[in-house]
């Protein structure tokens, strides 16, 4: 188990920050990859969307707690942050950050050792309240698997953040054939799923190399210039397949600013109406 965070003193300095006014902009969710488990494709799938964001460069902020390697920052070297969670201050930093920055999107790394104390804390402090007052959506990405652990953290997860979307995310290595709508139903407005497709033996051994980044497969250099055309082909593919899933959600995203925002117009609109 990690180092426990102060839940007083975070609650203290989020409360504060309430103060601010809420930002307008497009959608920069914060992505919150987890699992009560280990080896079910969580970095996996945090490297992907954190090089989806890169792709089109666009600015993302990835975080990695994960307290074993190789982490998210073993892959992506310059473009993760490893947030010191072991004082007041730097926990105080890292929620801070994550709400006061609301146009760069989030994406962070959750060791299974910390999924508890985790969701704990932003229970506590109310950070996903106050994240969606602030016109940023947090998304929680939960790798799905058929041990029970999973299954009961999904259905905890599921009561106590019911306003939060809560995605199941299949990753086909581990969770073939496990059916969503029995122990991981779909909890979120947000009409998409994801699913990790199996990759190959010799591409599954080049993606697994420390410092491997899929934004350059088209490298001259090894280990990529290693590689079959046929393995080559095989990880363009599956980068695009996911990338495709993720432009998915940031459209539902868009869609549900669009509609809230003209439900707000038509409120506003009645609401002047009546005292004509």
């Amino acid at each position: 188990m990690g180092p426990r965070m102060n839940a007083p003193s975070v609650d203290r300095y989020i409360a504060a920050s309430r103060r601010e006014p809420p930002r307008r902009g497009g959608p920069a969710p914060i992505y919150v990859v987890c699992s009560p488990n280990r080896q079910v494709g969580k970095t996996m799938l945090a490297r992907l969307l954190t090089e989806h964001y890169m792709a089109d460069a666009r600015p993302v902020a990835a975080f990695d707690l994960a307290d074993e390697g190789p982490g998210l920052a073993d892959f992506l070297v310059h473009s993760v942050t490893i947030p010191n969670i072991r004082d007041v201050r730097g926990q105080v930093r890292f929620f801070d950050g994550l709400i006061e920055t609301g146009n760069v999107p989030k994406i962070i790394d959750l060791s299974h050792r910390e999924f508890a104390n985790f969701f704990t804390i932003v229970d506590k402090i109310g950070l996903f309240e106050e994240a969606r007052r602030r016109s940023i959506e947090p998304l929680i990405l939960f790798l799905i698997d058929p041990s029970p652990v999973a299954a009961k953290a999904y259905g905890l997860l599921r009561r106590r953040f019911a306003g939060t979307s809560l995605l199941p995310v299949r990753n086909l290595t581990v969770a073939k054939g496990l059916p969503y709508c029995a122990s991981f139903p779909h909890a979120s407005t947000l009409v998409v799923s994801l699913e990790i497709s199996m990759l190959g033996p010799a591409a599954r051994a080049l993606v697994e190399r420390e410092k491997f980044s899929f934004l350059d497969l088209g490298k001259q250099a090894s280990p990529y210039s290693d590689m079959s055309v046929r393995t080559r082909a095989e990880l363009d593919a599956w980068f695009r397949r996911a990338r495709f899933q993720f432009r998915e959600i940031e459209l539902s995203l868009i869609r549900e600013q669009i509609l809230t925002a003209l439900q707000l117009d038509l409120s506003a609109g009645l609401q002047s109406a009546l005292t004509v």
